[in-house]
């Protein structure tokens, strides 16, 4: 899972050939959010931060790209804690 901050100040999250970009308060959701366990980040993804059905697809295509929920959310909370919002 990739991390990144884009030019116009909003944050993707990448894995394989899905990614997913989350809006400067979205990221901080998560950021502040965490650390948390594999469930409670998910649940934090899925039900709260991404609105559609379309964006929880794609999450669960990373999730699939990414090897599991487990490997996939670990990697996300590794690559979101490396990168502050500010």
């Amino acid at each position: 899972m990739i991390v990144t901050r884009t030019p116009d100040g909003q944050f993707r999250l990448a894995c394989g050939p899905h990614e997913l970009l989350l809006t400067r308060a979205q990221y901080e959701d998560v950021f502040y959010a965490l650390p948390q366990d594999t469930g409670t980040l998910f649940r934090l993804l899925n039900d709260t931060v991404l609105a559609t059905d379309d964006l929880r697809a794609v999450l669960r295509a990373m999730i699939a790209e990414c090897g599991g929920l487990e490997k996939a959310m670990d990697a996300l909370q590794a690559g979101v804690m490396r990168l502050e919002p500010a």
